[in-house]
């Protein structure tokens, strides 16, 4: 029996219609026949499939594939899966939604949606160590078969995935892995139309972005992370199967309730969380309360901007969100970072303070005195 989906909804290109119908068929509601698109989704395997390709000194490693035959041309979404034996085998769960066996491939970061791209290699080989499960560089061999194979979805989520023929490549595997991640990702939402991108900035460690992001900003009702400041090119990150997990082009992510928030989000095994800052305090002995108690400030949607006008003694000050220091700021006042140091007040009198509070490395504080 042929499955048969209807396509309202997706866009395609009605000049190139082959549509499987039957009388009761509607010429404004076409139906796709998935009864032989795999027939021309072929991964084509690369001129270099057989020589040696190095991942610890490679950039990317390239593909082309043709689209699954739809019978129309439709939009299509191309990510890639990795396996190390050749098979791919879904992971089993008990009735409880624990894991028996795990999956026999990985699933690749980033998407395509033209019928050619490259993956990056230090993705493959993090991938190939995840599945490989190495605990030292002696059980690394010198060269090995990785096989993939390239997947197609459609916007319409009840049509099923499609998945071409599998390509093996012989690579020289590395046990250390080196960094491709970016020093920013974005979140954008619909605190401001979604037109406005706040910036997280990854962690260093070991000289190298850990793929550990952190930024604040205020957060309305929905929001995802990106990976380019100005643009939607893959990949982008949302909801994933259980809170606090993120998926690559997955739904929006939904905030608790209007405010203001520290965002983490880890590429490394695709997590978020999200901390609302209820206040945050001018604290220290250049203001009444000294250490114990400090003078809340208020957050000011047009300056984005926490904002207080107070009198000040010539003293030592820092700032701290919700009334605790695990979150603080202090140091240069153009660079202000986390238990960074007190910040010293020349001159005792009234002043407006601006806290500009977005990520470690743009955290900035302006005294205007009045």
């Amino acid at each position: 029996m042929k499955a048969k989906y209807f396509l309202s909804g997706l866009f395609f290109a009605m000049g190139a219609l082959m549509i499987t119908s039957c009388d009761s068929d509607r010429e404004d509601n076409p139906i796709l026949d998935t009864s032989n698109m795999t027939s021309e989704f072929v991964l084509n395997t690369p001129a270099y499939a057989e020589q040696l390709t190095d991942l610890a000194t490679s950039s990317n490693v390239n593909f082309t594939w043709s689209q699954p035959n739809y019978g129309m041309t439709l939009a299509t979404v191309y990510a890639f899966q990795l396996s190390v034996d050749g098979t791919f085998t879904d992971a089993v769960f008990d009735e409880e939604g624990n894991e028996i066996t795990p999956a026999s491939y990985v699933d690749l970061s980033g998407s395509f949606q033209t019928v050619s791209g490259s993956l990056s290699a230090s993705a493959i080989n993090r991938a190939i160590i995840a599945l490989e499960n190495w605990e030292e560089e002696s059980q690394v061999p010198a060269s090995m078969l990785v096989y993939f194979r390239c997947k197609a979805t459609l916007a319409d989520n009840s049509i099923p995935a499609v998945y071409s023929n599998v390509v093996k490549i012989n690579v020289v595997p590395s046990f250390k892995v080196t960094s491709s991640y970016e020093e920013f990702v974005y979140a954008i939402g619909d605190d401001s139309g979604w037109a406005t991108v706040h910036p997280l900035r990854s962690a260093v460690e070991d000289d190298i972005f850990n793929g550990v992001y952190t930024g604040f900003a205020y957060l309305n009702a929905e929001f995802k992370f990106r990976s380019h400041e100005d643009s939607w090119d893959a990949p982008d990150w949302g909801a994933g199967s259980e809170d606090g997990k993120l998926e690559a082009q997955a739904g929006n992510l939904i905030v608790p309730a209007p405010g203001f928030y520290k965002m983490e989000m880890s590429l490394v095994d695709l997590t978020y969380s999200l901390t609302p800052i209820n206040t945050i305090g001018v604290v220290g002995p250049a203001q009444e309360g000294g250490w114990n108690d400090d003078t809340d400030m208020t957050y000011n949607p047009e300056t984005g901007a926490w904002e207080v006008e107070m009198d000040l003694a010539a003293d030592e000050l820092k700032f701290r969100a919700n009334d605790d220091w695990a979150i603080n700021w202090g140091g240069d006042i153009n660079d202000l970072t986390q238990d960074g140091p007190n910040i010293a007040i020349d001159a005792a009198g009234k002043y407006k303070i601006q806290l500009y509070i977005t990520y470690e490395g743009a955290h900035k504080v302006v005294f205007t005195k009045l």
